[in-house]
C-alpha cells in the first residue's frame, strides 16, 4: 500500500485536511485582512465558498479520464471577481487524452472556450489557446461539435489543439439580455471512453484530492486579499482607470476599474459613449474577497442590453447605497469601499468614463432631458424580474 493511500485509510489524511482549513479560519482574522463585523462575517463565508468550489473541482471533477463539466462561480460560490453575466464551466483535462464537446449553442449570444494552466492564485497563468462562436461551424439548428485533441480528428469541422501544458478546460458564456440569451448545456467525453463509468475512488487519490482541495483555499484566501490590497494602496479613490487586458485573461476582454470610497449619502457618477462591443457591462467588486455582491438579488451589475442609453449616445451609470432613482443604478450594497470594474468584450473602441462624487439627492440634476425616474415601486419590480431572469439560468 503507497504512503498516500495508508495516510487516507489510517484518517491522518483527513486530519491534515481539517487541520489546515482550520488554519485557514485563522489565517483572516490576522491584520492582513478586513476587520470590520460586516466584512469578517462575509469573510468567514467566503471561506465555505472557497471550500464549496474546490470540493467539486479537486474532489469530483479532477479525474481528466472522466471529465464532468460543471457549473461554478455562481453567487453561492464567488471567488476572483466573476462577471454577473458569465454562465462559467470548467473540467480536468490531460494532454495524454482528447475530448470531444459538443452541445446546442442556438440563441447563445457569445461564449469563450479556453484551454488554461491553472488559477491566477496559484500562479499559473498560462491560457494556451481561446476560441468562441465566431470560430466555428454549426449545424443547421445551432448544433454544436469541437474536437479538442493533439491531432485534428479527419473530417472535423471544430478543433482546438491540445497543448501540453493545459490541465482546465473552461467555458464562459456571456449574456447580456438575460431573457433572450441562452445558456446552452454543454458536454464533454474523453474521445474512447464512451459509455464507459468511471472506477471506484482509489484511496491516494483521494487523498491526493483532499490535499489540492485545501492548498487551493488557502492560496486563495491569501491572493485575492493581497491582490484586492495592494491595488487599493496603489488607487486614487474614485479615479477611473482605461481599460486593458490582464495577465491569466482573454485577450479579447479590457477590463476597467475605479476603487471607491464614499459615503452613505454619496453617489459616484460615472458617464461615457457607449463602446463599440458585442458585450459590456459595469458591476461591483468587494475588497478583500474580491466576490461581487448579491448579483442574483440587488442591482449590483448591468449589462448593456440592461442599460438605459441616453439620446446623445452616452451611458450614465450611478454607484451609490441610496437608490437614487435612475435606471442605472449600479447598488454598492452599502459598502463604503469597493472596486467598480467595466468590461469591454469584443471591442472595437475603447471609452474611458469619467467620474463625479456628488451627493445622492444631486444625481437627477445631472441627468439629461429625459432621462426615466424609476420609483420605488418600478424598482422592486425590476429586482424581482432579475432574481427570476437570473435563476431561469440555471434550470
Amino acid at each position: 500500500m503507497s504512503e498516500s493511500a495508508d495516510k487516507l485509510l489510517t484518517g491522518k489524511a483527513w486530519h491534515e485536511f481539517c487541520d489546515r482549513l482550520k488554519g485557514v479560519g485563522d489565517t483572516i482574522l490576522s491584520d492582513d485582512f478586513p476587520q470590520e463585523r460586516r466584512e469578517r462575517t462575509e469573510g468567514f463565508r467566503y471561506l465555505t465558498r472557497l471550500l464549496s468550489y474546490a470540493m467539486q473541482m479537486e474532489m469530483e471533477c479532477s479525474d481528466p479520464a472522466f471529465p464532468q463539466l460543471f457549473r461554478y462561480e455562481e453567487p453561492h460560490n464567488q471567488w476572483g471577481g466573476p462577471n454577473p453575466d458569465n454562465t462559467y464551466l470548467r473540467t480536468a483535462i490531460h494532454p495524454d487524452y482528447g475530448y470531444r464537446v459538443w452541445g446546442n449553442l442556438t440563441d447563445m449570444r457569445q461564449i469563450i472556450v479556453s484551454l488554461q494552466e491553472g488559477d491566477m492564485q496559484l500562479r499559473q497563468y498560462g491560457v494556451y489557446s481561446e476560441q468562441g462562436l465566431d470560430d466555428w461551424q454549426l449545424g443547421p439548428n445551432g448544433e454544436f461539435e469541437l474536437f479538442v485533441t493533439k491531432e485534428r480528428p479527419e473530417g472535423a469541422a471544430n478543433w482546438m489543439p491540445l497543448h501540453e501544458d493545459a490541465r482546465i478546460f473552461q467555458v464562459r458564456i456571456y449574456l447580456s439580455d438575460w431573457v433572450q440569451d441562452a445558456s446552452p448545456t454543454l458536454h464533454i467525453e474523453r474521445i474512447g471512453a464512451e459509455g464507459v463509468a468511471p472506477p471506484p475512488p482509489e484511496p491516494s487519490a483521494v487523498a491526493a484530492s483532499l490535499e489540492r482541495t485545501v492548498n487551493w483555499v488557502e492560496k486563495s484566501a491569501a491572493y485575492w486579499n493581497e491582490y484586492t490590497g495592494k491595488a487599493w494602496d496603489r488607487a486614487t479613490p474614485n479615479a477611473v482607470g482605461p481599460a486593458r487586458s490582464t495577465p491569466g485573461g482573454a485577450d479579447n476582454i479590457l477590463y476597467g476599474s475605479c476603487f471607491w470610497e464614499l459615503e452613505e449619502d454619496e453617489a459616484l457618477v460615472f458617464t461615457c459613449e457607449e463602446p463599440e462591443a458585442q458585450y459590456y457591462n459595469f458591476c461591483i467588486h468587494t475588497l478583500g474577497w474580491l466576490e461581487s455582491g448579491d448579483y442574483a438579488n440587488r442591482q449590483v451589475s448591468l449589462a448593456g442590453h440592461q442599460l438605459h442609453l441616453d439620446d446623445d449616445g452616452r451611458v450614465r451609470v450611478v454607484l451609490a447605497a441610496r437608490d437614487p432613482g435612475v435606471p442605472n443604478w449600479i447598488d454598492n450594497e452599502g459598502r463604503k469601499r469597493g472596486l467598480f470594474a467595466y468590461r469591454w468584450v469584443w471591442a472595437s473602441t475603447s471609452p474611458e468614463p469619467t467620474g463625479q462624487v456628488v451627493k445622492t439627492e444631486a444625481v437627477r440634476a445631472l441627468m439629461p432631458e429625459g432621462h426615466p425616474v424609476i420609483d420605488e415601486g418600478e424598482r422592486r419590480r425590476r429586482l424581482s424580474r432579475r432574481r427570476e431572469e437570473f435563476w431561469n439560468r440555471f434550470l
